[in-house]
């Protein structure tokens, strides 16, 4: 009975472990339409994506998100196996897939009656202009980030975009940089009007490329990388990307 039973609970552990080798953690900030709520039926069009290749090589992708900075931290040592929604220098280090699974622009956005505009760093003398903190937004911005330009107000916590445009709305911010589709995607479920704000920049983000990014401590990144690129060339093939996005009311980048 002893040797069935130890037979028995070595079973049970080796399915275990398969259980848990064939699922795929990956997380991620709350940035719609890319990455949304995780209990949502429209949970991020990046995370569908992940998903829908993913489920064919017999893997479950558990997606959550929390915040973005611990992201970064909690995926790079391992503790997850992928980052959601990233740019290359997000991501340095990080095994990165050959093709990108979304694409970003930036711009400042300012209040629509408001005189300010971005042309350059001297457009920031004696204003203060919010970012979300450890986003890269690219390198003109990056490069003022990382000097601790004393015009930029970092902001963090679960809602950043909300705060943003809270504090921006009051007067406390001249303006914000944000993506387009996340902010038209905000707006709206905020119930608010999109029209309260302009875009006051030329596109910050001078590489448009975004990713679902793995782990370098995992040894199986590589692997998930190819799964992966290779999954976005059957989707689009099959139409299955197209079909993915019009659920968020957007069109393939990649023509």
């Amino acid at each position: 009975m002893l040797k069935l039973f130890t037979l028995g609970l070595c079973l049970l552990l080796s399915f275990s472990l398969l259980a848990k080798d064939k699922v795929i953690s990956m997380r991620s900030d709350v940035w719609c339409p890319y990455a949304c709520d995780p209990k949502s039926d429209h949970p991020g069009f990046m995370i569908e994506i992940a998903r829908e290749v993913f489920k064919k090589k017999g893997y479950r992708v558990d997606y959550n998100v929390m915040n973005w900075a611990r992201v970064l931290l909690d995926v790079k040592s391992g503790e997850y196996d992928a980052v959601i929604g990233a740019s290359r220098s997000d991501v340095k280090g990080f095994v990165i897939p050959e093709v990108p699974t979304g694409i970003l622009v930036n711009y400042f956005w300012a209040l629509k009656d408001s005189k300010w505009s971005y042309k350059n760093e001297g457009s920031l003398d004696y204003i203060s202009v919010g970012i979300i903190n450890d986003y890269s937004y690219g390198d003109e911005i990056d490069s003022l980030v990382k000097k601790k330009h004393k015009s930029i107000r970092e902001v963090s916590g679960d809602s950043p975009l909300l705060r943003l445009i809270q504090m921006t709305e009051t007067g406390r911010l001249i303006a914000f940089v944000e993506n387009p589709l996340v902010l038209d995607y905000n707006m709206k479920k905020l119930k608010k009007d999109k029209s309260i704000f302009k875009m006051v920049s030329k596109n910050l983000a001078n590489d448009p490329d975004l990713f679902i990014a793995f782990s370098p401590s995992n040894p199986k990144s590589k692997e998930y990388a190819k799964i992966l690129d290779e999954g976005m060339e059957e989707l689009r093939k099959s139409g299955k990307l197209r079909e993915i996005l019009l659920r968020y009311g957007l069109s393939d980048w990649g023509g």
